[in-house]
């Protein structure tokens, strides 16, 4: 008998969308809440190239992990992750506005 893996469906058929694709997202990844933190770095990476302004990728970043920290899908050790590109990000700011 094989142990039962939930791969999203039981949440996506109670109606619960983002917890579905959660689910999915963390199983494939090996289950250890990594998705939110790649897709964090992906998408701070491509504004900051886009815009090269880091101000607004702090701003966005702070937003999003405030909102990722309430949330129930939380994991404590991706959000310590994500707090230390918003430190290394906040120095980079702090440097440009004292030596340039």
């Amino acid at each position: 008998m094989t142990d039962y893996v939930n791969h999203g469906w039981d949440e996506l058929i109670d109606g619960n969308m983002v917890g579905a694709v959660y689910n999915m997202f963390n199983t494939a990844m090996g289950g250890v809440g990594w998705p939110v933190v790649i897709l964090f770095f992906v998408y701070q990476a491509m504004l900051y190239y886009k815009t090269k302004n880091l101000v607004l990728c702090f701003i966005t970043g702070a937003f999003f992990v405030s909102l990722y920290a309430t949330s129930i899908y939380v994991e404590q050790f991706s959000v310590q992750i994500m707090f230390i590109l918003m430190v290394f990000e906040l120095a980079g700011i702090l440097y440009v506005w004292m030596f340039t």
